[in-house]
């Protein structure tokens, strides 16, 4: 009988918590659900971040995400929410790849080949580099040409292509 009330409560207790959302603070405006479908060159763009910034000055709600394999971003307010605050916004999609050294990692102290890595390694600066593999134009604020205007309790579903693949040195 104990472990029945036990695994009851357990169940009781799992299923609260996975339909745990956090409440709306008081201040934020209604949110409308919003999906932007982000490709490259005509292919879907995957892990690209997908960020509205308010045209608002007034405006202090974060609004982002993340593209799937598919391309597509669900946007999230501050984080926790899903949807966006009605009004305009400049949008900016970025990507950033990073290339490091090829050094294989260095083995525990007093481990079988940790003397040679440090003979042949211990002395070699690490060098790291950034890529963007988004163009700037629609990376920056300042000059990106992609805009949207959430407006209504609608679901907005948005495509936008940003332009040809490129690899520039951040």
């Amino acid at each position: 009988m104990f472990r029945f009330s036990l695994l009851l409560i357990v169940l009781i207790v799992l299923i609260i918590s996975c339909q745990y959302r956090p409440s709306l603070p008081p201040d934020i405006p209604p949110l409308t659900i919003c999906k932007i479908t982000v490709t490259q060159n005509g292919e879907p763009l995957d892990g690209a971040s997908v960020i509205l910034h308010s045209v608002s000055e007034m405006e202090t709600w974060r609004v982002s995400g993340v593209t799937n394999a598919n391309g597509v971003a669900v946007l999230f307010t501050n984080g926790l929410f899903e949807g966006v605050p009605q009004g305009k916004y400049k949008i900016t999609v970025s990507k950033a790849e990073q290339e490091t050294d090829d050094i294989p990692p260095c083995p525990e102290s007093g481990s079988h080949g940790y003397e040679e890595w440090m003979k042949k390694y211990e002395n070699i600066p690490r060098s790291s580099n950034t890529y963007s593999l988004v163009e700037k134009q629609y990376s920056m604020f300042s000059v990106t040409p992609l805009e949207i205007d959430v407006s209504g309790k609608k679901v907005i579903e948005m495509k936008i292509d940003v332009g040809k693949k490129v690899r520039e040195k951040l």
